[in-house]
């Protein structure tokens, strides 16, 4: 099963790449764009080559909202939802990053999948009530179970088993107006300041 999870992680990040690299070829400003856009091509690759590292692992103290408004902007940068990270809470947490890294690009692609072209997705960081935190990805689409099909199963799957591994716990429930709110919840041992 965890050969098959990384598989499909790996596609995603390969699939965002490829997505990066079209955007890129067709920008007619490519002089000003390419930078920032090979930057995020960069991050990216590194973040797969860590999927592969038997070193990863290790829990570190990273700043939740920079990891969060890269993979924003990686999702949105595919065209097909716009991704958005809302203003809130600066939180650093202290959880394996590689693993938070793959639980949120597979949550944002259930997402961007769901709320479909011209839909929304919407990400928020809060402190909860106890000094943990929930990271709250939100999308426009039809709700839970009412999206088109794919591999939104096999992605909660994983996701389910890696939050396990970094102490959270994954909540889904039916957005306020429309679509579907999903929350990865860190108790006060993952947080820091």
């Amino acid at each position: 099963m965890e050969l098959r999870s990384l598989m499909h992680d790996l596609g995603h990040g390969l699939a965002t790449l490829s997505y990066l690299a079209d955007g890129l070829r067709d920008d007619p400003a490519l002089p000003d764009a390419a930078h920032d856009r090979l930057r995020l091509m960069e991050r990216e690759l590194d973040r797969l080559l860590d999927l592969v590292d038997v070193r990863a692992g290790e829990p570190t103290e990273f700043a939740l909202r920079e990891l969060l408004s890269e993979l924003a902007e990686i999702k949105s940068l595919a065209g097909r939802a716009t991704v958005v990270l809302l203003p809130g809470a600066e939180v650093t947490l202290r959880t394996d990053q590689t693993l938070l890294w793959r639980m949120v690009a597979n949550l944002l692609d259930n997402a961007v999948r769901a709320a479909g072209p011209g839909g929304r997705v919407a990400v928020a960081v809060h402190r909860t009530g106890r000094g943990g935190a929930s990271i709250a990805i939100t999308d426009d689409g039809p709700g839970f179970g009412n999206a088109p099909g794919g591999t939104a199963s096999l992605g909660l799957g994983i996701v389910v088993g890696l939050a396990q591994r970094c102490g959270a716990d994954l909540r889904i429930d039916p957005a306020r107006r429309r679509g579907t709110r999903v929350r990865l919840v860190f108790p006060p041992g993952c947080v820091r300041g």
